[in-house]
């Protein structure tokens, strides 16, 4: 989910995500120590059959990035998943962290944000 906004108020309308965020986040820092699901808690949990692996698209960023930690400055990157974007105070947020908006491609008029 992207949200875009252009002024500064309170974003009441993250509240859901934040709250999914916040129940992924804790049952991943469970797994990590080792608490993995039991029976119990996956009895409650719905059932896929047949299942197999598949990618989706997700929306994202692209340029040419300056200042990231692991890629060269100048050099041209996919960012992760965009989850907010606000063009007219100079940033976005993405799944692993805030990029400084700079200028914008002149061929990027597909997403209508002001």
């Amino acid at each position: 989910m992207i949200y875009p906004f252009v002024d500064r108020r309170p974003v009441s309308e993250l509240a859901p995500e934040t709250e999914r965020l916040r129940s992924l986040l804790a049952d991943l820092e469970r797994i990590q120590i080792g608490h993995h699901p039991d029976g119990i808690e996956l009895a409650g949990a719905p059932t896929i059959e047949h299942w197999s692996l598949a990618e989706r698209r997700t929306v994202a960023l692209v340029g040419k990035v300056n200042g990231h930690p692991t890629i060269p400055n100048g050099r041209s990157a996919c960012t992760s998943d965009l989850w907010f974007i606000a063009p007219a105070l100079g940033y976005a947020r993405t799944l692993n962290r805030f990029y400084a908006l700079g200028e914008r491609h002149h061929l990027s008029d597909r997403w209508d944000f002001r």
